[in-house]
């Protein structure tokens, strides 16, 4: 007896529901990154509020933070295609 979900496509095919949640994929591990790099920036930004540090220290922290929230607005709109 063969059983056919109308609303799962088949194994193997670009769904893939034959791969594990864990299966790590490079837009992931990306992800996964910028969002970790985000929040790095963004603490260094405050730490940078807090000591007093330069103007320069800011705008490093707040272009990083920026380049990261673009990419990961890229990733996702990327994602929906």
């Amino acid at each position: 007896m063969t059983y056919t979900d109308p609303y799962r496509p088949p194994a193997g095919t670009d769904g893939r529901p034959d791969a594990s949640p864990g299966d790590l994929t490079r837009t992931g591990v990306t992800r996964t990154l910028l969002w970790l790099v985000l929040v790095i920036s963004a603490v260094g930004n405050m730490v940078a509020s807090y000591s007093g540090s330069g103007t320069p220290v800011h705008l490093v922290c707040g272009a990083v933070t920026a380049l990261c929230v673009t990419a990961l607005v890229v990733l996702r709109l990327r994602g929906r295609r």
